[in-house]
Order: C-alpha cells, then structure tokens, then sequence
C-alpha cells in the first residue's frame, strides 16, 4: 500500500497526459497533491507537511529559474531576430532530396538550439513545403529537425536534468553528444525511406556525401564539449556546418548576395560570441539562495541570451511591441515548464523516487538499471518536453542508478533526450499542422515508428556500456 501511495504522482501525471483531455498545468497540479500523502507517510505531522510545502516550493521555484528564463529570452530573441527571416533558402536551393536533408539534419536542428519550443520543425517543414513535399511524409521528416533537444534553446531541459540528477550539466550533454553522434547514422537510414516515400529518393551517389555531413555534426557535438560550454555546443555543431553546406550548394553572388549572407548570420554569430566570451569571466558573482542547489552566476547562458536577445530588439521598428508579444507567447510553456520543476522538486523531497528505485532494484534486481530506456521513454512521450520528462522521471533515473552502482551519468544520460521526445503528440501534432495535406500524428507515427525502436535499443547499449 505504502508503495502504491508512493507511485501515485508519477502514475497520475502519466495518465492525465496519456489521455489527451488535461494539460500539463494541472496534470502537474494533480501530481502535486498526491505528492502529499507520500510525503506524509515518510514523516508525519502537521508542523513537519507544513515546513516540507514551503521549501519544495522556495527550492523548485529557484530551480525553475533558469530554464524559464531560458524560455523566455528563447522566444524574445526569436522575435528579435524576425520570425521571417529565411535562413533556409540558398540562391540555388538544389534538388528535393538535398533540401529535405538541409532542413531535417541542418537547417532545422540549427533553428532549435537557439530557440526551441519546435520552431526548428517550423523551419524544416516550411521548406519542405516550398518544394512540393507535404503531407505526412513532410511531418516525418520535419521530426528528425528535433533531435538535438537536449541543446534545444540552449538546454533548459539538460539544464533542469543535471540539477535534478545531481551531475554537472556538463558531463551530462558531454555522454549525450556521444549517445546521439551513435544515433545519427541511423536515423539518415529512416531519413533515406522517407525521402523515397516522399517521392524524392536519395541516390546512392549522395548517400556518402550525405553520411559525412551528419557524421560532422556529431563529431563536431563530441568534440566542442571538450572545449567550450555545453548550452552552446549544439549551436557550434549544426552552424558551421549549415554555413558550409549552404556555401557549397549557392556561393552568395556578388557583393550584395555576401551581404546578406552577413546579415542573415549576425544574430546567431553574435549569440554564439556573447556565449562563449561570457565565460571567460572567471569567479563570477554568483546567486545562491540553497546551499545544495546550483547557483545563478552573472555569466549563465540565460544572461548572455537575454543581453543578445534585449540588444537585437532595440535594432526593431516597435522594440516594445516585438517584445510583448513573444512574452505573451511565452506565458503557457513557461508556466508549465514551472508547474514541472515544482513536482520534480515535491517528489524528490517526499523521497518517492529513492523509494521507487529501491523497489524496482528489488524486483527487477540486476536488470533494473535496463528499466531505464523504457522508463525515459513514456516519459518523454507524454510529457512532450525535455523539462517535463527530466523533471518527471530525472529523479527516479538518477536514483535508480545509483542503487545498480553504475556512474553518475549513466541513466540520467539515458533519460536525457530520449528519442520518443521527437515522436510526441505535442511535436506530432505541430508538424502534422505544418504539413498538412491530411497529416495525422497516427500516420506520421505509421512512417516514423522506427524512432521508437531505435531510442530503446541505443538506451539499453547505453546502459549495457556503463
């Protein structure tokens, strides 16, 4: 019974999602409550419940700092920039099958890193559709553009992750990169199906070209997160290599086609610049309300994105107007993404993941770490966001490891950007609106299901490795 009382939440929050009929903002509330009677169980009484409420929620407001700022200064620098500009269109965009590889591995992952929220499928999908491909083939593809979610608006859910598992964020997207540097020729096997079923097979004299592009981003993936610090390293791995590929295909013409080449880069160069050149500032002051929580130092990524995104607006005809409405749009995912960091935080001092990793190794015994994929991926599913997922099941993840004894980031890496994030009803159904042409997320599934199996056999090599 204890444990059943303990399950609740997580049981609840998955089952509120699953059905459709309940957002994220009072699933989590539901969730919530029920945290109240485990907490309860683990140390009764009313003075006791009373000074457990108020610092869960002091402590996960403060966690939540960061990733909502993130958020929001992710859509502020969005509008800054000009929701129209095109970055997508070359002089000579090319063939089909090489526009639709652009915008699945390039164009579309490069536009997610710096903003988020699937505006890099919006990017892909819309210039898919330019060429004549729509429907649920479109869509399909369009979800590949979603696979460096764990760099996705500079990582607020990687972000949440590490805090949560208790591992610098660091080493965390460092044993990702490698997770999906493994993944990604795979996925260009799905990629080459899809094409072929979108009507634009590849030839098998690209094939090798295309190979080495996505072998370049996840290399460039590993190795920048040796170098610089991981919430730009997504940015730094899909950029370069767009520029290139863009250059490759249409060399800008003249002067004035290099000019606006230039132009359509600056915002991205300068955030990538403010990034990096932020953490060159050694021993910055630092806010730190919780001793046992990461603290807010004057050089966070959030900072630097803020003073872009604020420095770019002031370049708009109405700053002010540009800037009110991207908060307006920020107003639900940030209050979800809220409303998730306050539960992770409620269960974690309930002590409801530790005791659910105790029973599943109990169960389960050496095979429990192998839970581990499966567990990320329902997560992910329904949750629809790396934060929702990392702050659903991080916890239990990071406890469950280290029940089985494996290293800090083994399960939580594996928690971390699970591929059944890209196949969510919530991206499923953005890009099946995109697409159009009786796009359905059922039939994009049917074309797309691959994904899922993939997501689960790299997680259990994952695991397997160590």
């Amino acid at each position: 019974m204890t444990l059943l009382i303990q399950a609740l939440p997580l049981l609840a929050l998955v089952a509120l999602l699953a059905s459709g009929r309940t957002g994220p903002v009072l699933a989590c509330a539901v969730a919530l409550a029920l945290t109240l009677p485990a907490a309860w169980l683990a140390e009764p009484g009313a003075g006791v419940m009373a000074s457990f409420v108020a610092d869960s929620a002091a402590q996960g407001l403060w966690l939540a700092v960061i990733p909502v700022g993130i958020i929001i200064g992710g859509l502020v620098f969005h509008a800054a920039v000009g929701a129209h500009q095109d970055t997508a269109q070359p002089d000579r965009p090319g063939d089909a099958a090489d526009v639709l590889f652009t915008g699945a591995f390039l164009l579309g992952p490069f536009a997610e890193t710096v903003t988020g929220f699937g505006v890099g499928c919006v990017f892909a999908v819309a210039s898919f559709r330019r060429i004549g491909v729509a429907g649920a083939p479109a869509a399909a593809i369009g979800l590949l553009s979603q696979l460096l979610i764990p760099w996705g608006g500079l990582g607020p859910g990687t972000a949440v992750g590490a805090a949560l598992a208790g591992v610098p964020a660091q080493e965390l997207a460092a044993r990702n990169a490698i997770i999906l540097a493994a993944e990604l020729p795979f996925v260009l096997l799905l990629f080459w199906r899809l094409s072929a079923i979108a009507g634009h097979p590849v030839p098998n004299s690209r094939r090798a070209e295309q190979l080495a592009w996505v072998g370049a981003v996840g290399g460039l993936l590993v190795v920048w997160h040796h170098l610089v610090p991981w919430e730009v390293c997504g940015l730094l791995a899909t950029g370069p290599v767009l520029a290139a590929k863009l250059l490759r295909n249409a060399p800008p013409r003249g002067r004035e086609g290099w000019q606006r080449a230039v132009a359509a880069a600056f915002p991205y160069t300068l955030l990538a610049a403010v990034l990096l050149g932020s953490r060159l500032w050694r021993d910055a002051p630092a806010l730190r309300p919780f001793p046992d929580l990461p603290a807010l130092p004057l050089n966070h990524a959030m900072a630097a994105l803020w003073l872009v995104a604020l420095a770019l607006l002031l370049r708009r005809a109405n700053p002010a107007g540009v800037a009110l409405g991207a908060l307006r749009r920020a107003q639900r995912p940030a209050l979800a993404l809220l409303m998730f960091v306050l539960l992770a935080r409620f269960l974690s001092n309930a002590g409801v993941p530790q005791a659910l990793a105790t029973a599943l190794a109990g169960a389960l015994g050496q095979f429990a770490p192998f839970a581990a994929p499966l567990l990320a991926g329902i997560a992910g599913f329904f949750a629809g966001t790396n934060v929702g997922s990392n702050a659903a099941m991080m916890p239990l993840q990071a406890a469950l490891g280290r029940v089985a004894g494996l290293g800090p980031t083994v399960l939580p890496a594996v928690q971390n950007g699970t591929l059944f994030l890209v196949l969510s009803p919530q991206i499923s159904a953005i890009a099946s609106g995109l697409a159009g042409d009786g796009a359905t997320p059922a039939r994009v599934w049917r074309l797309a299901w691959p994904l899922f199996a993939l997501g689960l056999a790299v997680g259990l090599v994952a695991v397997a490795v160590g």
